[in-house]
């Protein structure tokens, strides 16, 4: 098997910008619009010009999860395009988004250190069950942006923090899955920052459930997908930069639970669905907590993964004032209940 690599590009048109798929074989080939090679594919088999424009959006729709609902048709596609390799589908420097748009994402939390740290960071010891299964929290799907884009710096929190993830982009649909079957199901690989605002997060989350206001404000995830083919088994580096200096430097060998363990689990009692993103977590020593740094608004966060390519993004300016709920008097159960206001 050959590497692939997905990826979207913005296309500006009368109608304003839309997204396109883009693939090639390997980081050395040149791009090609999966949109653009299908219509072309299906001109030369004799269908019409509007037809085969019909085709190919319906096959390579600007939504990668869109488009790999699609299921075997779509992945069909994509062999035959690259077999082909059309020159007028060939496309030069591309202005580059995020290559997955997820229908849905929940975050794990395998590297030790950084869990590890997390735990002591509330003053709790590590529980056992870290080392029994991969623990996870469901995030917004939404709330997803892509490399370039300005992070929203949330008015209620002057903690932000990157979270430097690999990220894991299911490409078939299965359920209760075994880890030797899993990674059959997983179209590839890409980088995934887990923005948090650190502040309001510890202080939700001693109420005993997952993070919410602390994440779901935004989330990023990289400008490419690279299929498992080829990537080495001794695990990818990875590297956080802020202004240019180096913050973090490690790899995903030091994962407690590796990728077809994560998929294998999120399958269990559930159907994983084409599109979906499944996080790894924080990496050891891939946020600022751990180091003792703090951003500011204005840094520039660059997220790097080998094989993976580099995730650049710009913290913005801290909204203005938030609305915070007046504090509950405790009642023992018998105070008023305060329904619509």
């Amino acid at each position: 098997m050959f590497e692939v690599q997905y990826a979207r590009r913005i296309v500006f048109g009368p109608e304003g910008p839309e997204k396109r798929i883009l693939i090639r074989r390997d980081q050395t080939a040149p791009w090609l619009d999966l949109r653009t090679a299908l219509r072309l594919r299906s001109v030369a088999r004799g269908a019409s010009a509007e037809r085969a424009s019909a085709l190919a959006a319906a096959l390579a729709p600007g939504s990668t999860s869109q488009a790999l609902r699609g299921g075997a048709d779509f992945h069909d596609a994509v062999a035959a395009v690259l077999a082909d390799a059309p020159d007028d589908a060939v496309v030069t420097d591309p202005e580059l988004t995020n290559a997955l748009d997820p229908i849905s994402y929940r975050d794990f939390m395998v590297f030790e250190r950084h869990f590890s740290f997390g735990y002591e960071w509330q003053n709790k010891p590590v529980p056992e069950v870290m080392y029994e299964l991969p623990i996870s929290y469901a995030g917004d799907p939404l709330s997803f942006i892509g490399p370039g884009e300005t992070i929203p710096w949330p008015s209620y929190s002057e903690r932000l923090d990157y979270e430097l993830e690999l990220g894991i982009v299911i490409g078939r649909q299965g359920t209760n899955l075994r880890p030797e079957k899993a990674l059959d199901h997983v179209l590839g690989l890409t980088i995934f920052n887990d923005v948090s605002a650190r502040d309001i997060q510890g202080r939700e989350m001693t109420g005993g459930l997952g993070p919410s206001k602390g994440k779901h404000f935004a989330c990023v995830t990289g400008p490419l997908i690279t299929s498992l083919d080829e990537l080495p088994e001794s695990g990818l580096a990875m590297t956080a930069r802020v202004n240019g200096e180096e913050w973090c430097s490690t790899t995903t060998a030091e994962m407690v639970w590796s990728v077809a363990e994560i998929v294998a689990w999120a399958s269990q009692g559930e159907v994983l669905r084409p599109g979906a993103l499944l996080g790894s977590g924080t990496c050891n020593g891939g946020s600022t907590i751990e180091i003792g740094r703090r951003l500011e608004p204005g840094d520039e966060v660059e997220l790097e993964i080998e094989h993976l390519g580099v995730l650049r993004n710009t913290l913005g300016t801290p909204a203005g004032e938030t609305w915070w709920p007046a504090a509950r008097d405790r009642s023992g159960g018998s105070a008023e209940t305060h329904f619509l206001t």
